[in-house]
């Protein structure tokens, strides 16, 4: 199993057609949730994807601030 601890990222994660296996509350903080995937190289490959499309917008609304 995958654990996701960030809830959009396990959103988008849906959206793009996984199935999410279980939710549980999070042991260490318990006003969170961890989501649960089952682990693919294709889930790290679209995780990745979507890490570096989030940095890009970040790096995106920064330069926007800036001129």
């Amino acid at each position: 199993m995958k654990l996701i601890y960030k809830k959009s990222l396990a959103l988008s994660l849906i959206r793009m057609g996984y199935d999410l296996e279980y939710i549980s509350r999070n042991s260490e903080n318990p006003k969170y949730q961890v989501f649960f995937f089952e682990h693919t190289e294709k889930l790290n490959q679209d995780i990745a994807k979507l890490h570096e499309q989030l940095h890009l917008e970040r790096r995106l609304s920064i330069k926007k601030w800036r001129i």
